[in-house]
């Protein structure tokens, strides 16, 4: 009697153990629906439509760029840091919500909507082709669609995976040899001077991975670190002073960003304060008409790595919609940054971008 009870109880838990991974499956990795198409302005005939502050972007993406790598005492990126206080950069710590690795982080970045855990396993599979965002609206396609639309993109070759066949010119490097500290980077600013030069696109995306790699190996002290800081903030110089002295860019945003931070071991992917507190800085001439400036270098925050207004990443997309003048992707949940709503200075012009974005 006791044997049959026995073998009993056994098959009973043999048949609820995958019933408990399922119902933990469904809900650690979620389906998420989200709607398909692409975003369309609604204009009426008669809507008098203003001209967005900005026809260009250059979005430039820094591996595990953590705020205090930009905003500390301790930064390297003293060029950056003066455009702060000048009133031409505005800075940000944008939250990451786990996971913290690379896709879902740009999935969010450029949809505006919130991925999912099964985006860690589609991360690390470079085969992979069911992780794009050919189906789901993002910015980079809608800044595409514009007339004489162009993206050209150079970097991290997620960007590829997420975009195929977006790109106008492209030139992709792996994430994954993480001894490379150097080579990773200079294919991406060999590119640099030559695209400054082009006027036929109107959307640059480039992503750095080394100094992701120099946390990987020896964490945020390392002193590699430092020297790094100052190769990404010449690239910061560089682009700036084209904003300045090149015609064809004198409407062109600078965003400088990372897609996740890291923490005191120089790793990513949890929900650390250093994980999820990316740098994000938006960078023109032009964003002095409506900033003053903000002291910069910070002290250590109050709370750890927040450093000035904290948002959301999702709030990248629908605020680039309005400062580079297309429609807010369809799936967004983020919202536009308030301070860039200085731009429409009479309540009639903000109020009919408002409804056309939307």
């Amino acid at each position: 009697m006791l044997c049959n009870v026995s073998i009993s109880l056994l098959v009973i838990a043999n048949l609820l153990i995958p019933a408990a991974i399922l119902i933990f499956a469904s809900g650690f990795f979620p389906y998420k629906p989200f709607l398909p198409g692409r975003a369309q302005y609604h204009v009426d005939e008669n809507d008098s439509i203003s001209d967005p502050p900005f026809d260009k972007v250059i979005f430039m993406v820094v591996d595990a760029l953590r705020s205090d790598f930009v905003y500390s005492t301790d930064s390297g990126f003293h060029f950056t840091q003066s455009l702060i206080r000048s009133g031409a950069a505005i800075p940000f710590t944008a939250h990451a919500t786990p996971p913290t690795i690379t896709m879902p982080r740009v999935k969010a970045i450029t949809t505006g909507s919130i991925p999912s855990f099964l985006d860690v396993i589609l991360n690390f599979a470079e085969s992979d082709a069911s992780s794009t965002l050919t189906t789901q609206d993002n910015w980079p396609f809608q800044l595409k669609a514009k007339p004489g639309g162009r993206l050209v993109m150079y970097g991290d070759d997620t960007w590829l995976r997420l975009f195929p066949d977006t790109f106008f010119r492209s030139d992709g490097t792996t994430s994954f040899f993480v001894s490379d500290f150097t080579e990773v980077d200079r294919n991406v600013t060999r590119h640099v001077p030559t695209e400054l030069d082009h006027s036929d696109w109107n959307g640059m995306i480039m992503h750095y991975l080394g100094l992701d790699h120099i946390g990987h190996k020896s964490g945020p002290r390392s002193p590699h670190m430092i020297p790094k800081h100052h190769e990404m903030d010449a690239i910061v110089q560089q682009i700036y002073q084209a904003l300045q002295t090149k015609d064809h860019l004198k409407s062109t945003l600078l965003v400088l960003c990372g897609d996740h931070g890291m923490n005191d071991a120089g790793n990513h992917g949890g929900s650390g304060p250093g994980e999820t507190s990316p740098a994000l800085v938006f960078m023109s001439p032009k964003l002095e008409d409506i900033s003053f400036g903000t002291p910069c270098p910070l002290e250590n925050p109050k709370n750890a790595f927040q450093y000035y207004n904290v948002i959301e990443q999702s709030d990248v997309a629908p605020t680039l919609a309005g400062l580079l003048g297309f429609p807010i992707p369809l799936n967004n949940l983020g919202i536009f940054i308030p301070e860039f709503l200085r731009f429409w200075s009479e309540s009639s012009s903000l109020l009919e971008t408002g409804t056309r974005l939307l």
